[in-house]
Formats: C-alpha cells, sequence, structure tokens
C-alpha cells in the first residue's frame, strides 16, 4: 500500500516537472509582416493579440513585422489601428509563419478625424500631452542608465546593405544581367514594391565598459564580414558607415544620420519643434504603457515622425519607440528612413537601449536603383560597478571569422547568408574587377595599370599667367608593386616660361601595413623642383588642378622652389601624431616678383635666390578621429572632437648652405559644434609667430585665395602676398543652418536649400625686427614693375571677410556671396564683392 502511493506522488512530481517542457513543446511561432492593402506598404505600431484574449499579443515594428510565441495550434489573430479596419485573421501550426496580411483603410474613421467646423490650434500651453512630455524630459536622466559612472555591457551590431530594385523592373535590370548570380537569394518582402539584392554584411561582438563616464577601448569578441578587400580598405568604410548610422539612442539630444542631426523627441527643447498627441493606452502589457504619437511643426525640419511608449507608473520612461521621417523633409538621397528602439530596465530599475534598428533607402533618383541598408544594435549584459565577466586587459578580436564564429543572439536570416555568397562570387567576377578598378580610379584621380598607377589625372593639364599652359605626367607604385614602398613622381613642362619642373618621392612604411592605414609609422624622402604660389596652403587639391586655374584679377606674382626634405612620422592608437623632419629649399622669384634689397647708396640691388635650412616638427592630436581609408589615400571624417596641432620649426644659419637662423611656432585648434536642429559650426582658431630678422618670403604669408573656388582656410577676397606677418592671430567659423530658415518659407522649401553663413577674422603685426626700413639686409617689400606696393603689413585694425551661402543646389553645389570689409582702400585691385562655389555633398 505504501509503495502503491509513493509511486503515484512520485508519478504527480515527475508530471508537474515536466509540465512547462510540454507547455514550451506545445507553443507555436506566430510571425508576419502587416500591408496595407492598396499601397503594399509595411504598417508599423499595428497591435496584434488573439481573439477573446485581452492579454498577450505584440505590435508591429517599424517594418510592419511581429513575431510571438502561441499556446494555440489554431485560432484568429485580432489586428486593430486607428485610420484601419480591424480584422480577425485566422492561423493553424502549418500555417503560423512568415503570414502576409493586409490591412485596408477605414474611410469612416478617417473622416472622423478630420471634419471639423473649425480647426483648433495646436499650442504647448494647457496641452495634456506636451505636460507628459515634460515629465517624461524631466525623469530621462534618472531612467537613464548610462548616466552612472562605471558599467559594462555586451553589444552586437550588424549592418547589412542590399541593392534595392523596382520589382516590376527587377528582371530588366541591367546590373542583373550583368551578374545573373545575384538573382539568388533575391528578397521581396523587406520593401514594398523593391526586390533586395544582398551585397554586403557586416555583423560583430564587443564588450563595452564606461568607467567614470569615459568610455575604454572595446573588446572584440567576434567580427564575421563580407569583404572586397582588392580596392577599398573595409576598415575605413565601416567608419564611414558608422558615421552615417550612428547608435541611435533618444536618451541623447539627437540622433545622428552623417552631420545631419535629429533632436529627440525627449530632449529639452523638443516641445519647440514637435507636436504630441495622446493617442491610447496599452494594457497587454507590464507596466501598463501610453502610445503618444509625435509629429514635427514643419514638416521640412529634420525631425522625426512615429510613437512613443511611456511607461504608466510612475516612472514615465521610454520603453520603445518607432518613428520614419516625412518625406518632406530637407535631406538629400534619403527616399525613406525607419527607426524602432527598444529599452530594458537593469538591476536598478533604470532603462538602457536593449535594441535598436536604423533601416535607410538610400537613391539618387527615387525611381532607380538604390541601396537598402539597416542597422541593428543589441545590447544585453548590462552591468554595474565594474563586475564584469571579461578583463579589460585582453583584446581579442576575430576578423574574417567564418559565420557561425561569432556568438550572436538571434540567427542571421536568409537572405544576410546570401549577402555573404554575392560577395564571393562578384570578387571572382572580372567585370566587377574592372567597375572597382574604375570607381577607385574617380576617387583617387589614379588609374591603375599593373605595378604603377598614373595621375592625378585632374593635373594632367592646368595654366596659368606664369607657365602659359602646364603640361604634367605623374605616377606612383600600387600595392602589388610593394605594399609597404611607395615611390612616386611627376614630370611637368610650362608652355610659356619653357622651364621644366620634376619631383620625386619614396616612403616607407615602418609597420607591416601600407603607409595610409591607420596608425602609420613612416619615413619619407622627397625631391621637387616646381614653381608655388607664395602663402598658398591646401587640404585635398593640387595646386596644378584644373580647376584653380580660373583665377580672378593677375595671377603673376609667384616663386621657383627647389625643396629637398626627410621627414619621419609616428601615429599613435591614441590618435596622437608626431612628425619630426628636415627640410632644405631654395626660392627664386618669377613672375613680376622680384627679390631685392636697399644698399648704403639708395640703389636697389637684385638677390637671385634665398636659401633656408631647418628643422621642424609637428604634434598633432585628434581624439576619436576616423578615416574613410582606401588602399592609397584616406580621408578624415569630421566629427564632434576638436583635432589640436602645434608646429614648429628652426632654421640654422650655415648648415648646408642655409642664411638665417629663425624659429617659427604655430598652434591651430579646429572643432565642429553640432547644435541639433540650428545645424553645426566649424571653428577654426590659429596663431602664430616668427622669430628672427628675416626676409618676407619667410614670413607667414597669409593664405590668400584668388580662384573662384571656395576655399575654407584661405581668404577669398584677399589678394595673393597682400599681408606678411611675424606675428599672427585668426579665427574661421562657418555655420551651417541645414535649412532652418528656408524650410519656412512657402515655395522655397520645395527646392531644399539650406543656409550658409561666414566669418573670418585676421589679426597681425610685422615688428621693426623684419622691416626693410630698420634693416638694410633685409629684402624690400615686393612692388610691381611700376613702383605699387604688393605686400605689407597689417594695421591696428583686423582683417574682416563674410560671406552668405546657399547650398544643396541641385543636392551638389554650394555658391556664396562674400564680402570684404576692412582694407578696402589699401590698394587699386581690392574686391570688395565676389561669388565663390564649391561642390558641397552631404545629407
Amino acid at each position: 500500500m505504501v509503495s502503491k502511493i509513493f509511486k503515484i506522488i512520485y508519478t504527480g512530481l515527475l508530471l508537474l516537472a515536466t509540465l512547462p517542457a510540454i507547455a514550451q513543446q506545445g507553443a507555436i511561432l506566430v510571425s508576419g509582416v502587416v500591408l496595407d492593402k492598396d499601397t503594399r506598404e509595411p504598417l508599423a505600431f499595428i497591435t496584434v493579440q488573439f481573439e477573446g484574449i485581452a492579454s498577450g499579443g505584440t505590435v508591429t515594428d517599424s517594418l510592419g513585422r511581429f513575431r510571438f510565441r502561441s499556446h494555440q495550434a489554431a485560432g484568429s489573430l485580432r489586428l486593430s489601428a486607428v485610420g484601419y479596419q480591424t480584422i480577425n485573421f485566422p492561423f493553424n501550426s502549418a500555417t503560423a509563419l512568415n503570414l502576409a496580411i493586409f490591412l485596408s483603410s477605414d474611410p469612416n474613421s478617417l473622416q472622423e478625424v478630420t471634419i471639423s467646423s473649425k480647426r483648433k490650434r495646436y499650442r504647448n500651453k494647457n496641452n495634456p500631452a506636451v505636460e507628459f512630455i515634460r515629465m517624461v524630459i524631466a525623469r530621462k536622466d534618472s531612467n537613464n542608465a548610462r548616466t552612472t559612472d562605471d558599467y559594462g555591457f555586451k553589444k552586437y551590431e550588424k549592418l547589412t546593405m542590399s541593392l534595392a530594385l523596382a520589382k516590376d523592373k527587377a528582371s530588366q535590370s541591367w546590373i542583373l544581367r550583368k551578374y545573373p548570380f545575384l538573382k539568388t537569394g533575391m528578397d521581396s518582402s523587406g520593401i514594398a514594391g523593391k526586390s533586395l539584392v544582398p551585397v554586403y554584411l557586416d555583423e560583430k561582438s564587443t564588450w563595452n565598459a564606461v568607467e567614470k563616464q569615459k568610455a575604454t577601448k572595446p573588446i572584440f569578441l567576434g567580427q564575421n564580414q563580407s569583404r572586397i578587400d582588392q580596392y577599398l580598405d573595409e576598415d575605413g568604410f565601416d567608419e564611414f558607415l558608422e558615421k552615417i548610422y550612428g547608435e541611435p539612442d533618444l536618451y541623447d539630444v539627437d540622433i545622428t544620420l552623417g552631420n545631419r542631426r535629429f533632436l529627440s523627441p525627449i530632449a529639452q527643447t523638443a516641445p519647440l519643434f514637435y507636436q504630441y498627441y495622446l493617442q491610447d493606452t496599452i494594457k497587454n502589457v507590464q507596466p501598463h504603457l501610453i502610445k503618444v504619437n509625435v509629429v514635427p511643426r514643419n514638416k521640412e525640419d529634420a525631425l522625426l515622425t512615429g510613437f512613443l511608449y511611456v511607461t504608466l507608473d510612475g516612472s514615465y520612461a521610454v520603453k520603445r519607440a518607432d518613428f520614419t521621417i516625412n518625406e518632406k523633409a530637407n535631406i538629400n538621397w534619403l527616399n525613406d528612413l525607419k527607426l524602432s528602439v527598444e529599452y530594458r530596465t537593469e538591476t536598478a530599475g533604470r532603462y538602457y537601449l536593449s535594441r535598436s534598428t536604423m533601416s535607410m533607402l538610400l537613391g539618387v533618383f527615387k525611381e532607380g536603383i538604390g541601396v537598402f541598408g539597416q542597422k541593428t544594435y543589441i545590447s544585453d549584459g548590462f552591468v554595474q560597478g565594474g563586475n564584469y565577466p571579461y578583463a579589460l586587459e585582453s583584446h581579442v578580436k576575430n576578423e574574417g571569422a567564418a559565420a557561425g564564429g561569432i556568438d550572436r543572439p538571434e540567427q542571421l536570416s536568409a537572405i544576410d547568408q546570401q549577402a555573404l555568397n554575392n560577395v564571393d562570387s562578384l570578387k571572382n567576377s572580372r567585370s566587377f574587377r574592372k567597375s572597382m578598378a574604375l570607381s577607385a580610379f574617380f576617387i583617387s584621380g589614379y588609374a591603375p595599370l599593373r605595378t604603377f598607377e598614373f595621375g592625378p589625372f585632374s593635373s594632367f593639364y592646368s595654366f596659368n599667367a606664369v607657365e602659359g599652359s602646364r603640361l604634367k605626367v605623374g605616377a606612383r607604385t600600387s600595392g602589388l608593386f610593394n605594399r609597404r614602398v611607395v615611390l612616386d613622381g611627376y614630370l611637368a613642362y610650362g608652355t610659356r616660361d619653357h622651364r621644366t619642373k620634376y619631383g620625386l618621392g619614396m616612403t616607407v612604411s615602418l609597420t607591416d601595413s601600407s603607409i595610409y592605414r591607420f596608425p602609420v609609422r613612416a619615413v619619407s624622402v622627397r625631391y621637387n623642383s616646381d614653381i608655388r604660389i607664395p602663402g598658398q596652403e591646401l587640404s585635398f587639391l593640387t595646386e596644378d588642378n584644373i580647376l584653380l586655374s580660373f583665377r580672378r584679377g593677375s595671377n603673376n606674382k609667384m616663386w621657383y622652389n627647389q625643396k629637398f626634405q626627410f621627414e619621419y612620422l609616428h601615429e599613435t592608437t591614441g590618435h596622437l601624431a608626431f612628425r619630426l623632419g628636415y627640410r632644405n629649399q631654395r626660392i627664386a622669384p618669377a613672375g613680376i616678383l622680384v627679390f631685392e634689397s636697399a644698399s648704403q647708396n639708395n640703389t636697389r640691388q637684385k638677390v637671385d635666390q634665398l636659401t633656408t635650412s631647418e628643422i621642424y616638427s609637428e604634434l598633432r592630436w585628434a581624439p576619436h578621429e576616423t578615416f574613410f581609408q582606401g588602399k592609397r589615400y584616406r580621408r578624415p571624417i569630421i566629427n564632434s572632437y576638436p583635432v589640436y596641432t602645434l608646429r614648429a620649426a628652426v632654421g640654422i644659419k650655415g648648415l648646408l648652405g642655409g642664411q638665417y637662423n629663425y624659429q617659427r611656432f604655430t598652434i591651430n585648434v579646429s572643432k565642429r559644434f553640432f547644435l541639433s536642429q540650428l545645424g553645426f559650426s566649424d571653428v577654426t582658431a590659429e596663431a602664430g609667430i616668427v622669430l628672427g630678422s628675416l626676409p618676407f618670403p619667410l614670413l607667414t604669408i597669409h593664405r590668400a585665395n584668388q580662384s573662384y573656388s571656395n576655399q575654407l582656410q584661405s581668404y577669398n577676397l584677399m589678394n595673393n602676398l597682400e599681408f606678411v606677418s611675424n606675428r599672427y592671430a585668426s579665427l574661421h567659423i562657418q555655420h551651417s543652418f541645414n535649412g532652418f530658415f528656408f524650410n519656412k518659407i512657402p515655395l522655397i522649401k520645395k527646392l531644399k536649400l539650406r543656409e550658409m553663413l561666414t566669418v573670418k577674422l585676421l589679426s597681425g603685426t610685422l615688428d621693426k625686427s623684419s622691416l626693410p626700413g630698420y634693416n638694410s639686409h633685409l629684402m624690400l617689400l615686393p612692388s610691381t614693375p611700376d613702383g605699387n606696393r604688393l605686400s605689407g603689413s597689417l594695421g591696428h585694425i583686423p582683417y574682416i571677410e563674410g560671406g552668405l551661402g546657399v547650398s544643396n543646389i541641385f543636392k551638389f553645389l554650394r555658391v556664396d556671396l562674400v564680402r570684404r570689409f576692412t582694407y578696402l582702400k589699401s590698394r587699386s585691385d581690392v574686391s570688395e564683392w565676389g561669388i565663390r562655389m564649391k561642390l558641397n555633398i552631404d545629407f
């Protein structure tokens, strides 16, 4: 009898223990997408729950998708949303996956919303929705888990890129005819009306820690990436995409999209730019949520449109949000954007970003081939106070790991896997390699030919008043010649001065990487014999670029320069760069420029040339700087961090022919300030001093611009050689309003133009140590053949010029009206007004 009772109890306990497993085995997965029946567009924020059951269910995300588990093998799903007819959709265990559900708009519902005898004006005052949002804003910092000093979390990132083809024209697309293997694995459900061809995948897992509110270097736990390494450095491409997509978090003031900033709907100033409407109360989750509709006050502004889901438990915390942008927003190339973010609570009850998904459809033409990209962030394991599962001093990076070698919180989809296959096929395609070579040619300006690259093509022909027509050929070695050694050279000839110019150089990397891959450690030696415009310094263009040949006024004040230079460059992973070098140069006048000194009997004596011999150094710190990096070039990506540069040079008389002793020091600080809806400002401050009694070619010749191109770091209405100094300070401010004012003007706002404001100030002196009148051994300041002064010093008032510009003309052109405010009568050839243009491509 006892044994029978024992068996019954044991059997009952065993059944109780297996109930969870039985329940889990009985649960089926229900998933699908909800689309508009007429437009086939995905519908976000649709409530999906079981018919007759108040609890459970979910809400569709920004792409119209839903996914949850059901303990029912069959039944009906109830789908409802404002503006759409509520329906019951049947399902069973055999059809529960990948449902496609279409909703029809409810005309009666729309009429009830829009028909009114008098439209009530929206106001913030006495508005319950605004008062509710102000409570969310007031508690934002206390709800944000990232405001604590020390924490760590595991983060998974995945970026997928696909070509987006019009679905009805995909079969006739030239790219599919050229690369037929791309037809395999095309996805037609991701975007309504589009077929997606996956071509890029990058996923990585990292451990991230913050100590005393300062982020430490991430620890790489694994990475899986489709790479096309022949012509593009994927690490630099990743940095570029990182800037475009950012890491969206509503608890930040802004959400980043390239150089554009979307003001967060819960930022302190958000009620000035957004309208809020209390939409619904969601009671099938705990805690209950308030659904808040958010729309921009001005549809052309770079603002978000969508819904916030805020907890109704007194904490006023954002639990979830789904957004898109208005198609009228002043943003280039962006045909569609969808953003979804979700938050979880950590042990102290504060919220951290657990998942975000940003998808963008980019294209020059709305109906042409576009690029669809989707960036997903998933954070997990949020830990406070330094009790981390990974040692911060360890650093593991698994590049190019095989698929499956990374710890994913969710499995790759079929289209993600297809991206890996497509990239492998593209790399083996001869036609694709030729296309990539052509793209690399347009980006770098060099045409590859086996072990050599010829260019830059923009300098093959140019012209100026001294040389006449300038013909030039140049070449450099490619990576096939040697990965660590680069040889380069050019040969040029002027048809008017009948002189040959040339340059030869060699750079050797002291690391196992190329001389372009950060961090660089290299030595270089170079010799040039060429002609130069005094004081001109260009960042990314050569002085003989054909676009700079068109200039205002006379461009006949130049000098011939023979220069030998040896340099060592050392960059650190902390973005601290150090240069140390030796430079020896000979300078001889060209054009109408004459070097002459006054003798004791007041006669002028010509000077054929002057020689300098100097040791120079540069210390540059650019914290968190990133680059768009190719195999043979790299371009810095501007962020919000300052860049500090300190330069010093010491001239030594008697060293290899040097004629002068001097010391030169310069400090430069530049920074971009992002001001949310008011755009951003680029600010550069610089100061310099030259010590020694020196002729004018060795003083600071201030950067003048006589071309019609807008050069940001030069003075657009100053003439070449107009001002020289041995002490100076300058401030350049350029602000882009990103259409803040134009977006409010009827008709004009349709053009999506953007306003620019520029102010440049320069103060400088030329003391007695370098004035020829006080030092008979110095060269006279230059003048024209008829005795008019060419160069002089600044007086007690600064040189000031400013400009008002309009950018985004045809989405690529910027035009500025510039004005000079001071020193208008110092010379007869001064221009008070001018027009400058610049190619300017941005979001």
